[in-house]
């Protein structure tokens, strides 16, 4: 195969078959992140479960000596991985989810510790390659990441205090596996369903869902006046207004579609900059698929804090209304308004969501899409057309 392009190597890992071929089992793409002339990493689902399988790596010779490195772990560690010499120099490295180079230690503790039986079984719920695990248990949900939690896990103690359904209750006392650093943790496990998937019973139900996800949200921004100095100085400072993201996307559309990141490149020196505003305790992620419900009384609790920054408001209610209809938004901003929190100004709230918009701009991409060029092309021409009216 060659793929000595970043452009090839994208084509041949979002084609079933040679990706199959090439990790030696039935799976596909569900993930991609995209380095170009560098790395292209890959998160794989069974074919035909739909369960995370396990990741791959193309490596190109700039970073190859990674491949060796992980196979050498992996195999001090009883744990087989397929290595793969491809033309152009690159190299393909796959195996199971145990194998994660980014997470077999940590996993290998979470198995000799007893917290999780079979990380490449069924209770497995999501896997972000070389980044996060997260496994079903008898007791609860455990996380396992590769980046330190210490400053996430300090954070949901300091927001569980403050906000209702805010976070997801530890599983129990002593969970967490002993640190500082801390890579693995657990949690309760809540819900029937995330927003964006429950199947509640009439509006009226996703409404008041989305009206108590509101209130919650209200109290976690107030929260911000209270938070200590130094975790708040630890807290990321990614922009607010999405120049960013475009300038990212961009990075690696140009070696996929150079017209199209000239595009991206444009929308983004073009998009208005957000007013200035107070920044605000901002969870950083918040769709419908970051909010749990339970189907039984509409109960919400708001997870996945990894993101969190201060930020105007208007980043977060912004990235909300950005990915529901209006009737679903109007029922945040109400539930927001009634628990004290302060609506933006239409002006705020638009640029808000068209930085929301531009973030996601590439999600077609990194959730290997094979109609990627195509969803991301629609999109950006909504957001030129957007931008021109304005």
């Amino acid at each position: 195969m060659d793929a000595s392009s970043t452009w090839a190597a994208v084509e041949a890992v979002l084609d079933q078959d040679r990706l199959s071929n090439l990790t030696g089992w039935p799976v596909r793409a569900v993930r991609l992140r995209i380095k170009p002339d560098v790395s292209l990493t890959v998160g794989l689902e069974d074919a035909a479960t739909g369960r995370p399988a396990g990741w791959a790596r193309l490596l190109w010779p700039i970073s190859r000596a990674k491949a060796e490195r992980a196979a050498r772990r992996a195999r001090e560690r009883g744990l087989r991985t397929v290595r793969r010499e491809l033309d152009g120099g690159l190299v393909l490295h796959a195996g199971r989810l145990a194998s994660d180079p980014a997470l077999m230690e940590h996993v290998g503790r979470a198995v000799a510790g007893g917290l999780i039986a079979d990380p490449d079984g069924q209770r497995v719920l999501r896997h972000n390659p070389l980044r996060r695990l997260v496994v079903r248990t008898g007791a609860g949900v455990v996380r396992i990441t590769s980046a330190p939690q210490d400053d996430e896990l300090r954070l949901r103690d300091f927001i569980g205090a403050r906000v209702p359904g805010a976070p997801i209750p530890a599983a129990a006392p002593g969970f967490a596996a002993p640190g500082p650093p801390t890579h693995i943790s657990a949690l309760r496990f809540v819900g029937d369903a995330d927003l964006e998937r429950a199947a509640l019973p009439g509006t009226s139900a996703v409404a008041a869902a989305s009206a108590a996800a509101g209130a919650a949200l209200a109290a976690l921004h107030a929260s911000a006046r209270h938070l200590p100095a130094d975790l708040a100085a630890r807290l990321p400072g990614r922009r607010a207004d999405g120049r960013r993201a475009g300038a990212v996307h961009a990075s690696v559309l140009r070696a996929l579609d150079p017209a199209l990141a000239a595009r991206v490149r444009a929308l983004d020196e073009r998009l208005p900059a957000a007013p200035p505003a107070p920044r605000v305790l901002s969870h950083g992620d918040f769709t419908p698929d970051q909010v749990l419900v339970r189907r039984a009384d509409g109960a919400v609790w708001i997870t996945d804090f990894e993101r969190s920054r201060l930020a105007p408001a208007a980043t977060d209610l912004g990235s909300y209304l950005a990915v529901v209809d209006d009737a679903t938004g109007r029922a945040l901003l109400d539930g927001y308004a009634d628990a004290g929190g302060r609506v933006p100004d239409e002006a705020d709230l638009a640029a808000g969501v068209l930085g929301a918009r531009l973030e996601r701009l590439a999600e077609p991409l990194r959730h290997a899409d094979p109609r990627w060029r195509e969803r991301i092309g629609r999109e950006l021409e909504e957001l030129e057309e957007t931008c021109a009216t304005r």
